[in-house]
C-alpha cells in the first residue's frame, strides 16, 4: 500500500513538473539594437520538458521551437527573436504545439542522380534527382562529374546561400538572392551552367577557382594554403533542416595535413535571418598549420580588425569582386584566442588557426548589391559585420522561470 501511495504520488510531482509552461526571459544589456536573434537554451535547462512540439510566444507570434547540436554534442533548445531593443527584456512562453504558419527560413540539401551509371569520372545516361541528404562520397570522385547537384551540399537562410564542392576542390562558393523565399531546391537541376547567369532568384556571384572562396577549411604549408584535397573517404550528411537553423555535416577520413594523417569533422550551421554560416571544426590529431581565408581579388580591397583585448575579430574584402562584377563583401570572423597569425599566399587572405583540444570555430559572411536587401557600399557592409561582431560579443541575458 504505502508503495502504491509513492507511486502515485511521484507520479502526481511528474505530471505537475511538465505540465507546466517554460518561460525565458531573454535581456539585451547591449545599448545596441539586435535583429534576429537565436535564442539557445542549454540540454541542462529544459530537461523536464517531456518530448513532443513546442513553439514560443514572441511579442504576440507564435514561432517555432527546434533542438539543435553542435559538433562537440551540446544540444540546445533554440526559437528566433526578431528584435531585441537597447536594454530590452522579453518574457517567451514555450507551449505544446507548432507554429505551423511560420515560414520556413533556412534549408540545406544533398542531392544527386540515380538511374545512370559512372564512366571513368563521369555520370552519364538517363538519371533522377534524390535527396537523401547522405552521401559517402564515391572513391576517387573529381569535379564536374555531372553527379551532386550544383557539386556538393548546399545550405542557405532567408539572406543568402551557399554550397561547397564535395570533390578534391572542398571549396566553399556563395549563391546571391534576389528573394527571401527558399531557392536551393531549384537551382542546379538543369546542369552546371545555368546558376552561373542571372535569374529571378539571384545568381552563384563568387569567383573561387583554385582559391578558398569564403571559409573553406586549409592546412598552410609554410608557403600557401592546400584544401582539404587528399582523403582516404569523405561522409557528408545533413543533420538539421529547420525553419531557423540548417547544417551540414562533413567528415574527412584519413586527410593527408602537411603529412600527418588525421580525421576531421566541419559542421556548417545557419540561422534564420543571418548571412553568417558558423563552421564548427574538430580535428583528431594535432596538426600544424590548420587555416581558413578569403578570396583574393585585384578589385576589392582588404581591412581587419584584430585586437586582442576583444573577444572577436575579423578579416574582410570589398569592392567589385563579384562573377556579375557588382560589389560584393567577404568577412571572416574568428574567436581572437583561435588566431595563430593572418598571413596571405598568392590567392588568398589567410588566417592560420589554433585549436583547442583539436575543437575551432569561426564565422564568414558575404554580401552583394543586388541582394533583396542589398549592401553596395563599404560602409554599409562595415555596419554588417558590427552587426554581427556586437550579436556575437553583446551580452544577451537568457533566464529560465
Amino acid at each position: 500500500m504505502k508503495k502504491l501511495v509513492f507511486c502515485v504520488l511521484m507520479g502526481v510531482i511528474l505530471s505537475c513538473s511538465h505540465s507546466r509552461d517554460l518561460t525565458v526571459s531573454v535581456s539585451n544589456l547591449s545599448g545596441r539594437e539586435i535583429v534576429d536573434y537565436t535564442v539557445e537554451i542549454p540540454e541542462s535547462q529544459y530537461r523536464g520538458l517531456p518530448l513532443g512540439d513546442y513553439f514560443a510566444v514572441v511579442d504576440d507570434e507564435k514561432v517555432p521551437v527546434e533542438i539543435a547540436t553542435g559538433l562537440l554534442g551540446d544540444t540546445r533548445l533554440i526559437f528566433p527573436v526578431a528584435v531585441l531593443h537597447p536594454h530590452e527584456t522579453k518574457t517567451v512562453p514555450i507551449r505544446p504545439g507548432r507554429a505551423e504558419g511560420y515560414p520556413k527560413r533556412t534549408y540545406a540539401e544533398l542531392s544527386h542522380k540515380i538511374g545512370g551509371h559512372f564512366e571513368g569520372q563521369q555520370y552519364v545516361d538517363g538519371f533522377s534527382w534524390v535527396k537523401p541528404n547522405y552521401l559517402r562520397v564515391p572513391d576517387n570522385f573529381k569535379d564536374h562529374a555531372y553527379y551532386i547537384k550544383y557539386e556538393g551540399p548546399g545550405w542557405e537562410s532567408d539572406k543568402v546561400a551557399f554550397r561547397f564542392y564535395l570533390d578534391q576542390r572542398n571549396a566553399i562558393d556563395v549563391f546571391g538572392k534576389k528573394t527571401p523565399e527558399i531557392v536551393l531546391p531549384f537551382v542546379g537541376v538543369d546542369g552546371y551552367e545555368s546558376y552561373h547567369h542571372m535569374a529571378d532568384w539571384g545568381m552563384d556571384n563568387m569567383k573561387v577557382g583554385s582559391a578558398l572562396g569564403i571559409g573553406s577549411i586549409a592546412v598552410w604549408d609554410g608557403k600557401k594554403a592546400v584544401r582539404v584535397e587528399k582523403t582516404d573517404s569523405v561522409i557528408c550528411h545533413i543533420p538539421a533542416d529547420g525553419k531557423i537553423r540548417s547544417q551540414v555535416m562533413t567528415c574527412y577520413y584519413g586527410w593527408e595535413a602537411n603529412g600527418t594523417p588525421c580525421n576531421l569533422r566541419a559542421l556548417l550551421s545557419i540561422d534564420a535571418g543571418s548571412r553568417a554560416s558558423h563552421m564548427e571544426l574538430r580535428v583528431d590529431r594535432e596538426i600544424e598549420g590548420l587555416a581558413t581565408g578569403l578570396n583574393k581579388d585585384r578589385a576589392a580591397a582588404f581591412f581587419s580588425q584584430i585586437n586582442e583585448e576583444e573577444e572577436w575579430s575579423y578579416i574582410a574584402t570589398f569592392g567589385k569582386q563579384s562573377l556579375n562584377d557588382d560589389n560584393m563583401g567577404l568577412a571572416l570572423l574568428v574567436k581572437t584566442k583561435y588566431i595563430r597569425e593572418i598571413t596571405e599566399d598568392d590567392r588568398n587572405h589567410l588566417v592560420l588557426l589554433k585549436p583547442e583540444n583539436g575543437f575551432v570555430d569561426y564565422y564568414f559572411m558575404p554580401t552583394w548589391e543586388l541582394d533583396w536587401q542589398p549592401v553596395a557600399t563599404k560602409d554599409d557592409f562595415i555596419k554588417c559585420i558590427d552587426e554581427v561582431m556586437a550579436r556575437l560579443s553583446s551580452p544577451v541575458e537568457i533566464k529560465i522561470n
